[in-house]
């Protein structure tokens, strides 16, 4: 339920609001914040209801967030006159700080029931757990950061593509993170957790499949180039 209330929120941000988001984000960067300021709230003084039951798991479990940075990562392996690639380009930016805003919930939960047994953080499990998840906050800060205009037009266009190649391993880190939160419970036949594991796999895989195809394409694109231009002289010349 929480990825179909996810998926919803998400479509209505790319669709409905994309408009409005490329041209103002600052307010939805706000309501972002908001509605994390309300799930620290709501986790700090316990509350419960049926509404929160559904809102919770969307920023403890990072499942919105999640969606969001799938969202900005497949816009990058849509063909470039595929209509929804041309719809959702121009939003890509915003929509990566706002998953980032979102993602900042799972972080700090997490993060408190660690911290705490971090003498004991050094061995087995544990250890590639905090290790795993101290590698991907690091990389969303970093492409968080760099996603701002102020920081993009400081830095030179070269250094700035390629730090913004860290979103790769990052997807994929993020990916290999939460299904290794979620095994345990799926372990023992816990419905939400296998049907999470099924619906993030799926994602996963067809991203790394377009992914690849793109890949492909892209190489074969540039090793026919020269011998278009050659045919293109060769003609020209006659």
């Amino acid at each position: 339920m929480r990825f179909v209330i996810a998926l919803i929120l998400s479509f209505a941000l790319v669709w409905v609001c994309a408009k409005p988001l490329k041209k103002h984000p600052a307010p939805f960067y706000l309501g972002a914040a908001a509605l994390l300021a309300l799930y620290f709230w709501g986790t700090a003084v316990n509350i419960h209801g049926e509404a929160w039951s559904y809102f919770q798991p969307l920023m403890q479990r990072c499942a919105l967030a999640f969606l969001l940075f799938s969202i900005v990562m497949f816009v990058g392996v849509l063909n470039e006159r595929n209509p929804l690639r041309a719809h959702l380009m121009p939003i890509r930016r915003q929509l990566s700080i706002l998953a980032c805003i979102f993602a900042v919930g799972h972080i700090v939960f997490y993060s408190a029931s660690y911290i705490p047994r971090i003498t004991s953080a050094f061995s087995g499990n544990l250890a590639f757990s905090l290790g795993l998840a101290a590698l991907i906050t690091a990389l969303m800060a970093v492409l968080w950061i760099t996603s701002f205009q102020v920081v993009k037009h400081g830095m030179k266009a070269l250094t700035w593509k390629r730090i913004q190649r860290l979103a790769y391993p990052f997807y994929v880190l993020t990916y290999v993170h939460l299904a290794l939160l979620l095994m345990p419970s799926a372990l023992v036949g816990n419905t939400v957790a296998v049907v999470s594991i099924a619906v993030y796999s799926a994602v996963m895989g067809a991203y790394v499949v377009l992914r690849s195809a793109k890949a492909l394409a892209d190489r074969r694109a540039e090793a026919t180039a020269p011998a278009t231009e050659l045919d293109l002289e060769t003609a020209a010349a006659a």
